[in-house]
């Protein structure tokens, strides 16, 4: 009997998953020396679904797909704030736009390496965090993520990229969507606490609240982010003009951009954003509700093989 279930996003890397997959099935055969099952996802939330299925019959967990599928796969092993096994772990075949908790996590982009990594890789402790939201029907929403969150102008960029077709890619897709959404977004009071301090209102460009170190395609939005440290990295982007976000631009991916004046760089456990306006959240690159939302770390970690 199989201990390793494969949870397949056809849909992922813009649909080429799908068109790839006899390419993508015979390096599984031939790449992976333990039997394993698969499992393909038809619909928003499936891979959830699966996993919570899965969790009791199976030792390893693998998402093949890109960072939503991994985070849908996350919420099926997450329950209670816990692993809904404590031996559970979680392997990850990259296969999508962004694909950004592997840069952090160390799991190559490329097929066969990760493959490899698969095989040979030694599971380790990452931090889960979870965040209470309000969904677009007005209802209060959880969800469990391992790499980031984001709230303001980068959910609205990640509305933009998932509305189009993907097929240039991750990085070029987020591209493309941060300089037709910058020029038009508009900056929105927050307040914002952290820890249970008091509540400071700042108006807002964008804030990621970070585990792991990249988003949107590979910007380095925390460069000090470590994903076992037992902490949140708050990285807040006040107002600024046009010009401004222009002349950061090139600092996105190298993380450069967190030492700007209007940047500031925090850590916390818990993190609570209120306001007045309509402001956009997305985890690990879905647009999932708007605030108020409170971030917090929970006591479980999940195994990650890498």
């Amino acid at each position: 009997m199989a201990d390793l279930l494969i949870i397949v996003n056809p849909r992922s890397a813009a649909g080429s998953t799908a068109r790839r997959w006899e390419v993508i099935e015979r390096a599984l055969r031939s790449r992976l020396a333990a039997p394993f099952d698969i499992a393909f996802t038809d619909r928003p939330n499936h891979a959830t679904v699966i996993a919570r299925e899965a969790a009791e019959r199976y030792g390893r967990i693998v998402a093949l797909g890109g960072d939503g599928t991994v985070n849908e796969v996350v919420n099926g092993l997450i329950a209670d704030d816990r692993p809904v096994r404590p031996d559970l772990e979680l392997g990850i075949i990259p296969r999508g736009t962004g694909a950004d908790f592997v840069r952090t996590v160390g799991i190559p982009h490329d097929l066969e390496k990760a493959l490899e990594r698969l095989s040979a890789g030694t599971a380790r402790e990452v931090d889960v965090a979870k965040v209470r939201y309000r969904r677009p029907d007005g209802g209060e929403g959880t969800r469990y993520f391992i790499n980031e969150a984001s709230v303001g102008m980068g959910a609205a960029v990640c509305e933009r990229v998932n509305r189009s077709s993907k097929r240039l890619g991750g990085r070029v897709s987020f591209l493309l969507g941060i300089l037709r959404t910058v020029p038009r977004y508009r900056s929105q009071p927050v307040r914002l606490a952290l820890d249970g301090g008091p509540a400071e209102e700042v108006l807002l460009d964008n804030a990621w609240v970070a585990n792991g170190q990249y988003s949107g395609g590979g910007i380095r939005m925390a460069p000090r982010a470590r994903l076992d440290d037992g902490l949140l990295d708050v990285v807040r982007m006040g107002r600024t003009s046009f010009l401004q976000k222009l002349t950061q631009f090139g600092e996105l991916r190298s993380g450069a951009f967190v030492n700007r004046p209007h940047v500031a760089y925090l850590t916390a456990r818990r993190v609570e954003m209120d306001t007045d306006a309509v402001v956009a959240l997305e985890t690990e690159g879905e647009p999932i509700g708007t605030l108020p939302a409170t971030f917090e770390l929970i006591d479980g970690r999940l195994k990650v093989i890498a």
